[in-house]
């Protein structure tokens, strides 16, 4: 079974970073990013849509762990 992460760019950013849930932070390090099981996948695609209408300036990008497959996105242009 994969995992997955949540990754964010801000306005002005240049790349997504991944997103560190536990704490709330993006972007962080790899090595802090939260891995989620793919089983909770509607769960994630969730907290992305809220996290953006948080920070509406922020896209929101669920992908699988190391990998550039975008499977959902929240807000902004698709990539």
């Amino acid at each position: 079974m994969a995992n997955l992460m949540l990754y964010a760019k801000g306005k002005g950013d240049t790349r997504f970073g991944a997103v560190d849930m536990a704490n709330g932070a993006f972007p962080v390090p790899l090595m802090y990013a939260t891995l989620v099981p793919e089983v909770k996948l509607e769960t994630l695609k969730q907290r992305a849509c809220l996290l953006h209408r948080m920070h509406p300036d922020t896209v929101f990008q669920v992908r699988y762990a190391g990998t550039a497959k975008v499977l959902f996105q929240s807000g902004g242009e698709a990539e």
